[in-house]
């Protein structure tokens, strides 16, 4: 599995979040929310969550582009 988007998080250190496994991205009182294929949730406090969002979503069509 390919790593498509590296979120660093002053207290947890970086994440990792994986094309295959990502079912939504959405935006929630100015976070991203994650939502993964097994129901898990992931939020990442940034910000400015929609150019986040718009970089993971670029990521994505690339991948699947090849």
């Amino acid at each position: 599995m390919k790593a498509i988007f590296t979120y660093d998080d002053e207290h947890l250190g970086k994440s990792y979040l994986v094309i295959p496994k990502i079912r939504e991205i959405s935006k929630a009182l100015g976070n991203v929310v994650v939502t993964f294929d097994n129901g898990d949730k992931k939020t990442l406090a940034v910000d400015d969550p929609n150019q986040v969002i718009e970089t993971m979503l670029g990521v994505i069509e690339q991948f699947y582009a090849k």
